[in-house]
């Protein structure tokens, strides 16, 4: 009797022994992911472009040598053929009569080739055009021709010409500013603006 307890005792302890050195099975659930609390980063944008204006809309403009400050309006796009004595080298002037005022309490002078600025022509096939081009340094409408310089408190009237092919009319007019910076209005393609009439009668006569 007591050899078969002891018998019994020693399987017992050795199942035992085995059950507790077993490995145990590993977990059938995966470890959760971690989660990343970092923003995600947006991918970097182009700079705006500066918006391309319409005849009769304003900008402010640096004056030349960056002093003073202009107002540059174009409110008139005329198309000329010229008169009696003076005829366009290709087909047609593009006249700009515009209004140019100082919005600073010193004299500020308008932008020009000298100072590598003024006005440029862009027509639709993106050819640039400089201002006063073939026979249009010639061009004078008294209604648009008050000269460069601007007194505080004022404004004056003033023109930019352009000799043109008929298929150049209705492009970008260009003005570049005392700080070298490009301002665009998109021009009609025909007479445009309160004193147009009068600017064709000045150029025709």
């Amino acid at each position: 009797m007591r050899v078969r307890l002891t018998v019994i005792l020693a399987i017992a302890a050795i199942t035992l022994t085995a059950c507790s050195s077993s490995d145990p099975k590993p977990s059938d659930k995966s470890a959760p992911r971690p989660s990343s609390s970092a923003p995600a980063i947006a991918p970097p944008q182009p700079a705006p472009t500066a918006a391309t204006l319409q005849l009769g809309q304003a900008a402010e403009t640096v004056g030349a040598g960056g002093t003073g400050r202009l107002e540059i309006t174009p409110t008139n796009i005329v198309y000329s053929t010229g008169n009696s004595v003076i005829k366009p080298t290709k087909a047609t002037f593009a006249f700009v009569g515009y209004k140019a005022r100082a919005v600073t309490a010193v004299a500020a002078d308008q932008a020009a080739p000298i100072d590598g600025g003024g006005w440029s022509w862009v027509a639709p096939d993106g050819q640039a055009i400089a201002q006063g081009n073939g026979e249009a340094f010639n061009v004078v409408a008294d209604s648009f021709n008050a000269g460069r310089t601007v007194q505080p408190g004022s404004f004056v009237l003033d023109g930019a010409v352009f000799d043109l092919e008929t298929v150049q009319a209705g492009g970008t007019l260009i003005y570049t500013d005392g700080e070298g910076k490009a301002y665009r209005w998109t021009m009609p393609n025909q007479d445009t603006g309160p004193e147009a009439a009068q600017v064709k009668k000045e150029l025709t006569s």
